[in-house]
């Protein structure tokens, strides 16, 4: 999570895009699983182990930290573009190759090994790289697919149990790299300097009480914007008032870990898949979300935005389990 100043209208635009990745995530999931039993879904599952998942949350932990030290050091935009190129194609691959699975022409084989679906698949994922890379205003949208992905396919490799744990590990390391190590504000500036699709972002000018900030402060930003052509802009340029810059960014695994969690919660309680809990879930990060984003607009710093959704879904989850006991 990455911030200046936060606005109610950025707050907004951030809680619509995460309410996106998460409905539409559960939506496509739906159509994925087609009846498909627990036993088929999670017998087999890369991460149905939980040491397994202990694993590989220490395997994320040392993968961000070799990213961080790389892009440290391998600062060129090329290598930026490559690795940012290398995770929208695999990510946005699963995402288009489940809606393009839901057309009779996609089951076309070209091979015994390739059939239509996933060659289109594969277009539309070359397709969007190329046209972010082009129009760097789809970050948001590059990085919305990708975390559709991402959630959806960790939420069929994870039981409930496992995707919660690996949530929680997540949290701890969340906690600890944004207020001890400080390492993933340096990994949220690269990504901001650099525009990857990697955090999903609002930026504008919003109006600050010139009583809130020293006279020297208060000149600097007026004489910054004096030159605008904005309308908007100009009118906040008043004795009372300051422009300033309004920004907050969430992280792609902001978006696509609640998504896991609500994709696995599809079978905590029932061999056939039940999406109730799942819309707890769901619920419970938004819940966290909304939180996140006041403790943002009070303390005006960066902070981890796992811990709070985790507590959101907590909550949530609780709650559905008491409506369970009680009714």
């Amino acid at each position: 999570m990455a911030f200046k100043i936060v606005g109610y209208r950025q707050m907004l635009q951030i809680i619509v895009m995460f309410m996106i990745v998460q409905f539409f995530g559960l939506l496509l999931t739906v159509l994925s699983l087609s009846g498909a039993t627990y036993q088929q879904i999670y017998t087999n599952g890369a991460f149905s182990n939980t040491i397994n998942v202990i694993f590989y949350g220490a395997y994320i932990i040392i993968v961000s930290a070799l990213i961080i030290l790389f892009f440290k050091y391998f600062n060129g935009k090329m290598v930026f573009r490559i690795f940012e190129a290398v995770i929208i194609f695999f990510a946005s691959f699963v995402v288009f190759s489940i809606i393009f699975g839901l057309f009779s022409f996609s089951n076309i084989l070209i091979t015994p090994y390739l059939n239509v679906g996933i060659i289109v698949s594969i277009i539309f994922a070359i397709l969007l790289v190329y046209l972010k890379n082009k129009w760097q205003r789809l970050r948001n949208t590059a990085a919305i697919i990708a975390s559709i992905g991402v959630g959806v396919i960790l939420g069929l490799s994870f039981n409930f149990f496992d995707a919660m744990l690996f949530m929680c590990i997540i949290a701890v390391y969340d906690f600890i790299a944004v207020f001890i190590t400080k390492h993933m504000i340096s990994l949220a500036n690269i990504v901001q300097d650099n525009n990857l699709a990697f955090m999903v972002g609002v930026n504008e000018v919003a109006g600050m009480p010139e009583h809130k900030i020293s006279k020297e402060q208060a000149f600097e930003l007026k004489s910054t914007y004096s030159k605008t052509k904005s309308p908007a802009i100009k009118r906040l340029i008043t004795d009372k008032m300051v422009p300033v810059s309004a920004n907050v960014a969430l992280g792609t695994g902001d978006l696509s870990i609640p998504l896991m969690v609500a994709v696995s919660a599809a079978y905590a309680s029932s061999v056939i898949a039940n999406f109730i809990l799942s819309f707890f879930v769901i619920f419970g990060g938004i819940f966290g979300l909304i939180l996140t984003m006041f403790i943002l607009r009070k303390y005006k710093r960066a902070l981890p935005a796992i811990p709070p959704l985790l507590f959101g879904i907590l909550v949530f989850v609780g709650l559905y389990y008491l409506i369970i006991y009680l009714f």
